[in-house]
């Protein structure tokens, strides 16, 4: 896979940053400058998966935002890591850590890390309905974050509980390193809920009559706030 690096990245972060930084809005995350710095590739031999879903986010929605096909082509890049790269082919969700390369390093399933993924493959799902660009059809795509949505409700939550495991093994077993059984604190199962509302919208921006699955999503995302 070709490797633009990340100054190339960095350059079109800065130039959004500066575009909204008098916009108070949510595409702006100056705390990722640092983060990027440290471990994207050519900077690191480790990268964080929740990283790169978070940049797939902050892409992909600068499409919808600015429409520049600069962004999407960074998108696409981050895309192509998470789905090629992160995700697990025999359990499904994504891994915690890779090497620059692309091999696994760590894979362990952090909650974190599931939801952001769903997050971000919606979102991307919106810029590419948006872009109209064929590479990677926007179903498809939303296909896999509403996959995702699956997994975490199936295997994340604790059963008979609104709590959900923080830290997963490979095969969605709850890991023992979790050191915990009560799952998430109050503030983290706000940011579960409002991953769910995230892919709410997006489903709702790509296929308003799809009235079963939001309603099934908006159902669960009432159970965590």
């Amino acid at each position: 896979m070709p490797r633009f690096g990340y100054n190339d990245m960095k350059e079109k972060y800065e130039k959004l940053f500066d575009y909204y930084k008098d916009a108070s809005s949510e595409l702006v995350k100056p705390f990722l400058f640092e983060q990027m710095k440290k471990e994207l590739p050519d900077e690191n031999d480790e990268v964080d998966v929740y990283l790169l879903c978070q940049l797939l986010e902050f892409f992909s929605k600068a499409v919808r935002l600015v429409s520049e096909d600069e962004y999407l082509e960074s998108a696409d890049y981050l895309y192509e890591r998470v789905v090629h790269e992160a995700f697990d082919t025999t359990c499904g969700g994504y891994y915690e850590r890779l090497k620059s390369e692309g091999s696994v390093l760590s894979d362990k399933k952090l909650l974190k890390t599931q939801y952001m993924a769903m997050v971000a493959l919606g979102e991307y799902a919106c810029a590419k309905k948006i872009s109209k660009d064929e590479e990677y059809h926007y179903t498809a795509v939303l296909n896999r974050a509403l996959a995702q949505y699956t997994m975490i409700t199936h295997y994340a939550i604790i059963k008979g509980t609104t709590g959900l495991y923080p830290v997963m093994n490979k095969d969605w077993s709850a890991s023992e390193a979790d050191g915990t059984s009560s799952g998430l604190n109050p503030d983290d199962k706000e940011c579960v809920a409002k991953a769910f509302r995230h892919l709410y919208a997006d489903l709702a921006f790509i296929d308003p009559k799809a009235t079963a699955t939001l309603n099934l999503i908006s159902e669960t995302a009432s159970k965590f706030e």
